[in-house]
């Protein structure tokens, strides 16, 4: 009983800092400039009209993803964002998708996917064709599930990346000019080194990793081949909940290295799902972890402009190369994850 004072005191704080964390102000960032700034990420409202998956593919541009959300009070920030900058509540593009499977909802930016906010009666089921999330829907300015095609403004969020102090800036310059006078004597025996190397790096192995225990290291990433038959969206929740995703490729070496993952452990070239998609607008290619979509490697005549084939496997034919095919079609699968 003796402690009865001190219980008190302690709840009294817990409920007024509660409350004031649901009324903090997202701040506008130093580290992103133009942007505003909470919890570890940056965000900006867009105010341009567009499809879900041209506004993914805009932030990409901007070096982020349309935001995901995680909890109620990252939800009034955004809102706080789109308030400040549009003076209005529109309707708006936020990054949840489930239109590679009916009801398996992932986020464009590869993050898992376990806060929601629905409306009554949302999600709709309507015909499988309401696939992408806007925030701020009716009077109680909640999430809707729409069609992808719908156009509207958006919010991207991209990891806060800290900037180096002025003094650590001076340092880095120093650093960098005593390197450039060395930089010349240097550049012949590179040359040479890059022309006998050259070859061999086609054929690097892949090895196995240090980092991540059971998986296959490549590049900054580490890669595990999943033999388990599942659909396109499943095998990426699976991904998800080994801390990674369905794996994006970014070059033929790299390509070459997943392969060769794959047939270390299944000792063939089976068709396997990669994390390409283009399920939320026709052409609009999409890597699930939220990278950049530069790099292809298609078999001739495709991807299909067939409307029911949205996801990518690897390893078709003889030309062991990609294909796109209805993503609830059952293929093994290969997940990839960033070394820490």
């Amino acid at each position: 009983m003796k402690t009865l004072p001190l219980i008190v005191f302690v709840c009294v704080v817990m409920t007024l800092t509660g409350a004031d964390a649901k009324s903090r102000l997202i701040k506008r960032s130093t580290h992103c400039p133009g942007w505003s700034e909470y919890n570890g990420r940056c965000f900006i409202f867009i105010p341009t009209y567009m499809t879900w998956a041209k506004a993914e593919k805009n932030c990409r541009t901007l070096g982020g993803n349309l935001a995901s959300v995680h909890n109620i009070i990252e939800y009034h920030k955004i809102q706080s964002l789109i308030q400040n900058g549009s003076h209005a509540h529109p309707e708006t593009w936020i990054g949840g998708s489930d239109a590679q499977e009916e009801g398996v909802w992932l986020w464009s930016d590869g993050m898992i996917f376990h806060y929601t906010n629905w409306c009554d009666g949302q999600p709709s089921t309507a015909e499988g064709q309401q696939n992408c999330i806007q925030m701020n829907y009716g009077v109680s300015k909640c999430w809707d599930n729409v069609k992808c095609v719908e156009r509207r403004p958006s919010v991207c969020a991209k990891k806060l990346v800290e900037r180096r102090s002025n003094k650590s800036n001076s340092a880095a310059e120093i650093s960098i000019i005593s390197a450039m006078k060395t930089l010349s004597t240097l550049i012949v025996f590179v040359c040479v080194v890059m022309t006998l190397t050259g070859a061999d790096a086609k054929s690097r192995l892949i090895k196995r990793s240090t980092h991540c225990s059971g998986w296959s290291e490549y590049n900054g990433r580490c890669f595990i081949f999943i033999p388990t038959h599942m659909t396109w969206a499943k095998a990426e929740k699976h991904c998800l909940s080994l801390g990674g995703n369905l794996a994006s490729v970014h070059d033929v070496f790299e390509y070459q290295a997943i392969q060769k993952v794959i047939q270390s452990s299944a000792h063939e070239y089976p068709e396997t799902w990669i994390g390409g998609s283009d399920a939320q607008e026709e052409g609009v290619w999409l890597w699930s972890d939220g990278m950049t979509f530069h790099y292809t490697n298609w078999c001739d005549g495709e991807p299909s402009t067939s409307a029911q084939q949205h996801c990518l496997q690897m390893n078709y034919e003889a030309s062991k190369c990609w294909d796109d095919v209805q993503c609830f079609e059952r293929r093994p699968s290969v997940c990839a994850k960033k070394i820490r």
